[in-house]
């Protein structure tokens, strides 16, 4: 199916950043209790950033006119993307060898 308008091309890469979020708590439907994140509203303005980043992104990509799959494609890479680029900057806190429970942090959201 060929989208032709820019709001449809956005909307359906925010469908995309929508899949990877339920992706997300695909993820986390085997953990014994609910991440304390959840619950949050600095997540979930988060997590409503990355499904428009999706659209966004999808939208730079191809203006007007786009394949809807290819736009949902798009939607779906870019909230894993800034998930991946979050995540793989190294942390140097802390001796080696030393286990400790990391506290709750932006950073600590990307790591699913």
């Amino acid at each position: 199916m060929v989208l032709e308008s820019a709001q449809a091309v956005f909307w359906v890469g925010c469908g995309g950043g929508a899949l990877a979020e339920l992706f997300h708590w695909w993820g986390l439907r085997a953990t014994p209790q609910l991440p304390a994140y959840a619950k949050s509203p600095v997540y979930w303005v988060i997590t409503v950033a990355m499904v428009f980043a999706g659209g966004l992104v999808a939208w730079l990509y191809f203006g007007a006119r786009a394949e809807a799959i290819i736009a949902a494609h798009v939607g779906i890479s870019a909230p894993l993307i800034l998930q991946k680029l979050a995540t793989s900057v190294p942390d140097t806190k802390g001796g080696k060898n030393v286990v400790a429970t990391p506290a709750p942090s932006i950073r600590r959201f990307f790591t699913w």
